[in-house]
């Protein structure tokens, strides 16, 4: 079984999340110009954002192989933001005073983003989930899981010891943007499955049970991710490629009703929620702070 989808989404080139940044000096940077490349992307969003989606980046034709590419970008772009956020709360984790209201909205955004992303990852029918999704990930492996995911394992993590560190009244709309990401979870979740069993509990097993690096890599695998070390530029590339793929499929075909639970704001904002986020990396002058060394998970 092939692991790609019908319309070929390219392999997401990531580092492993406890990873820095490569140099752009890097021999395996020489062949791109990894700043132009980002320039180019965030040029395709606004393209796309204000009603001219390019070609490239339009979803094929039919509701079963856009149900996959969804699947499959949708994750690519929320790996990528993970990390992202990893990086905002270890570093807002390991300050000894309160973060700045800007580091708060920051990381809220992320939350924010990852919640349009599962919602648009997610937004196929019940239906199509259970034909066309379910039983592929299946095919990789009977217990697939989204607990494989290595890159999702630091963000609780991190989240909890923000929480642990500062006040509450700091954080509220890191809070906010925690809990709604959870209720848009629970409703993606609730609407393609209504029974509520995952292929995990499914074949007798539980989230809590513990994730072996061979389950890391096939679920690595499975969505075409490939770990290496990769420049600040070239990862922001990826990402906003991503994003811009997301933002032409949702002008042409749009995002669909919220599901039952799932904050409106969401479905309502989703283009604006994923274009913040690159315009953020757009104007960002100073790398984003590396991963504290001293947060453990």
């Amino acid at each position: 079984m092939s692991a790609a989808p019908t319309a070929p989404v390219p392999p997401l080139l990531l580092p492993m999340p406890d990873d820095d940044p490569a140099d752009c000096s890097d021999s395996r940077c020489a062949e791109f110009d990894c700043p132009e490349l980002l320039r180019g992307e965030l040029t395709d969003l606004r393209r796309a954002v204000a009603g001219d989606p390019p070609e490239t980046h339009l979803p094929p034709p039919g509701e079963a192989d856009r149900a996959r590419h969804r699947w499959f970008v949708g994750h690519h772009a929320a790996f990528a933001v993970w990390q992202l956020q990893a990086r905002a709360l270890q570093a807002m984790a390991v300050t000894p005073e309160p973060p700045t209201q800007r580091a708060v909205r920051r990381a809220a955004a992320l939350y924010d983003a990852y919640s349009v992303l599962f919602l648009y990852s997610g937004s196929c029918s019940p239906e199509q989930y259970a034909a066309v999704v379910r039983p592929h990930m299946s095919a990789a492996h009977p217990a697939f899981s989204g607990a494989w995911a290595r890159d999702h394992a630091p963000v609780p993590a991190a989240l909890r010891l923000v929480r642990a560190r500062h006040p509450a009244s700091v954080l509220a709309p890191l809070t906010r943007a925690a809990r709604d990401n959870q209720r848009a979870h629970m409703a993606v979740a609730n609407k393609l499955v209504p029974s509520g069993g995952s292929l995990l509990e499914e074949a007798g097993r539980q989230t809590a049970d513990l994730t072996t690096a061979a389950e890391h890599d096939l679920y690595d695998a499975y969505f075409g991710v490939r770990r290496r070390q990769v420049c600040r530029p070239g990862f922001e590339a990826q990402l906003v490629r991503r994003l811009a793929q997301c933002a032409s499929d949702i002008v042409v075909h749009g995002l669909g009703p919220s599901p039952d639970g799932c904050p409106e704001r969401f479905t309502h904002d989703a283009l604006s929620v994923l274009t913040a986020l690159a315009e953020h990396i757009a104007a960002r002058q100073e790398p984003t702070p590396l991963l504290p060394k001293e947060v453990t998970r």
